[in-house]
């Protein structure tokens, strides 16, 4: 299957969207968890610093495993550090509204970090197709040449 030129300016559409979705993604999840940090006694200082070692590191993880993807390298780990990231935001962007005891604003809260997740899983989806359409190079040999010197 090759790639039309239509299908891929639809691809690299999809794919800026995405990485947008993600970006605002990651600010709803960071004031949340800046909120948080604050309510529970981290000085104001260091509150906008707590985010960054979880949803930063959630993203990292993500381009790590569209990279390994891209160069066909085992994604096991990488896939991992999403998912325990991708879980413990979820679960501190919810607890961070859970004392409301409203059921639709937790599910607000939620809906940041399973973005990200997604997002990530269908920009995957799109490398692929674009690997499998896009034809392999073959290696042309290199050929050794011997040079005789003579004086």
């Amino acid at each position: 299957m090759k790639l039309t030129k239509q299908s891929k300016q639809i691809a690299d559409a999809v794919t800026v969207a995405l990485v947008f979705i993600s970006l605002v993604s990651f600010v709803l999840s960071y004031h949340a968890l800046v909120a948080m940090a604050v309510n529970h006694g981290l000085p104001v200082w260091l509150a906008w610093l707590w985010p960054l070692c979880l949803d930063a590191f959630m993203i990292t993880a993500c381009l790590t495993v569209i990279r390994f993807q891209m160069l066909k390298v085992k994604t096991l780990y990488p896939w991992s550090v999403v998912i325990l990231t991708t879980a413990a935001s979820l679960g501190f962007n919810v607890a961070s509204v859970y004392n409301t005891g409203d059921p639709l604003t937790m599910c607000m809260y939620a809906v940041p970090p399973l973005t990200v997740f997604v997002a990530l899983e269908l920009l995957l989806m799109i490398i692929k197709v674009e690997q499998k359409s896009t034809p392999r190079r073959r290696r042309t040999p290199v050929r050794k040449t011997v040079v005789k010197v003579t004086e």
